[in-house]
């Protein structure tokens, strides 16, 4: 059985919102709750000529795809109504073949209600044998940081255990 999933080429979505709004009406989702939301990154600067600024349409946990279109022979409505043009429904297989074609494209493969379909998230302890990353700063004129992560005891670590990396 194939698996299907929506191939997303952010570098031209232009955050109109039809995506979000068309889901909303066609499942019918109270404020606040939709199958797709658009997050943004930027503005930021990369350059003193250059600007990132990108949106991203990324399906929620209430995605389905809109299952019963799809089951008809129909795109999902996000896709449907994409205005940018910018997403594409199909099998992941062939999405897949796709990604190389360009840059700046997402695959995903949503999963509806992941609690239901894989029950509750369950933390395993592994007692004390994971510690958070140790981080050493040094102030040298430049940013240079100094970060190892490894299953010792803060304080057993030693000179020859830190990576330095200078920006």
């Amino acid at each position: 059985m194939a698996t299907y999933g929506l191939l997303i080429d952010y570098e031209y979505c232009t955050n109109c919102g039809s995506c979000q709004v068309s889901c909303k009406e066609e499942h019918g989702y109270p404020v606040g709750k939709t199958g797709i939301a658009v997050h943004a990154d930027g503005p930021w600067a990369i350059d003193e000529d250059n600007w990132n600024f990108n949106y991203f349409p990324l399906p929620t946990d209430l995605c389905d795809l809109c299952a019963d279109r799809t089951e008809r022979g129909r795109e999902p409505i996000c896709v449907y109504h994409c205005l940018a043009n910018v997403m594409c429904y199909g099998e992941v297989e062939e999405l897949a073949k796709r990604l190389a074609d360009k840059p700046k494209q997402l695959l995903i493969v949503p999963q509806y209600l992941p609690r239901e379909a894989r029950g509750e998230f369950v933390h395993v302890d592994k007692g004390d044998a994971h510690q958070a990353a140790h981080v050493e700063v040094k102030a040298t004129g430049v940013a240079a940081f100094g970060a190892h992560r490894h299953d010792a005891k803060v304080g057993e670590i030693d000179e020859s255990d830190v990576i330095e990396d200078i920006l």
